[in-house]
């Protein structure tokens, strides 16, 4: 007997992403590419360059590293918005010192821009400047799928570059350590917007120095990792400035880095943190993991919430049978649309 078995059925997004690799480069792509062949010819057709070929061109030369091209299109860009995008994590530092030069140059008005920009966003995203920016320039904003409802942090400066910020281990890469230190000499026309912090391991002269020059109201989500109730008894006044944070991140948040303190002390340190957690009037998202204070404190720690959450995620922390209890009679979390409790294995 002969057994044919049929192919299992591909779904779309394979169908898709084949047909993207197949498919060939457009007339846009093919004319950018030529046109980044030859530095100068395309630094001088910059001012009379297709406001549509921009995005593409701009990518183009980023990823293959036309630097000098790179600073002479940001002054000449053509949209209010710009979204490095994905292309983030192609970044080094030669290529973000030409493209901050490119913003100085804007920002001295030493070059006529064909619009004002207001705006970047300097972060890794799902989505790139392709297919967001063509027609962009003739609206004030962005279109309804990329607004969100937020807090504003009410500063107001000439432009606005929004960036998220990793301290790992104690301090920042280079290239955000050299961003930081270029918009604080900038400060006047630059605001710089830090949406998401990370702090993983903590070092405080470099919190220090970054709470210096970020916006604390700018903050919108914030994870803090690897840290111990030390920490975060001296991050406590910082915590408190963060008055539009959205998503709040807690993972493997010790007791003590003092080996030998009992266990007592460590339960004053908990009540006493505890008590003086900052008011969050936005969070709409809490997520707890591998805590071990939470243990016999949910309820303590759920009184600092001013508005019900939307998500709630309690993973890997042994809770009390009081804990449990509490939560159906909580009403911060009577909206929830997500409720993890996976317990502690």
């Amino acid at each position: 007997q002969l057994w044919i078995r049929s192919c299992p059925k591909q779904n779309d997004s394979f169908k898709e992403d084949t047909m993207n690799v197949n498919s060939p480069p457009t007339l846009m792509k093919l004319a950018s590419q030529r046109l980044l062949r030859e530095e100068a010819l395309a630094i001088s057709a910059l001012k009379e360059l297709p406001n549509m070929l921009f995005p593409m061109m701009f990518e183009e030369a980023f990823i293959n590293g036309h630097t000098k091209i790179l600073k002479a299109m940001i002054p000449l860009w053509p949209f209010p918005y710009f979204f490095l995008g994905m292309m983030i994590k192609n970044l080094t530092l030669d290529t973000l010192k030409d493209v901050l030069q490119g913003i100085d140059i804007l920002i001295s008005k030493v070059v006529h821009s064909r619009c004002k920009l207001k705006e970047i966003k300097w972060k890794n995203t799902d989505y790139g400047l392709q297919g967001i920016w063509p027609g962009s320039h003739e609206v004030d904003g962005l279109s309804e799928f990329m607004e969100q409802k937020q807090p504003d942090c009410r500063v107001k400066k000439e432009l606005k570059v929004i960036t998220h910020l990793k301290l790992m281990e104690g301090s920042l890469d280079e290239c955000a350590t050299y961003l930081l230190h270029w918009a604080q000499q900038r400060k006047d026309s630059i605001h710089l917007c830090c949406r998401k912090l990370k702090i993983q391991g903590l070092i405080n002269a470099t919190v220090i120095e970054i709470f210096k020059i970020v916006h604390a109201d700018c903050i919108q989500e914030l994870e803090l990792c690897c840290l111990c109730l030390e920490d975060l008894e001296f991050l406590n006044p910082y915590l408190k400035q963060i008055n539009n944070l959205i998503i709040l991140k807690l993972d493997e948040i010790k007791g003590t880095v003092s080996m030998g303190e009992s266990r007592n002390i460590d339960e004053e340190k908990v009540i006493t943190l505890i008590s003086q957690l900052p008011t969050l009037q936005h969070l709409e998202k809490l997520c707890i993991n591998d805590v071990p204070f939470i243990e016999g404190n949910l309820k303590e720690c759920l009184r600092c919430l001013k508005k019900p959450l939307e998500i709630l995620c309690i993973t890997n922390c042994y809770l009390l049978q009081s804990d449990l209890d509490y939560l159906p009679y909580c009403l911060n979390i009577l909206e929830l649309k997500c409720l993890d409790l996976t317990p502690h294995w």
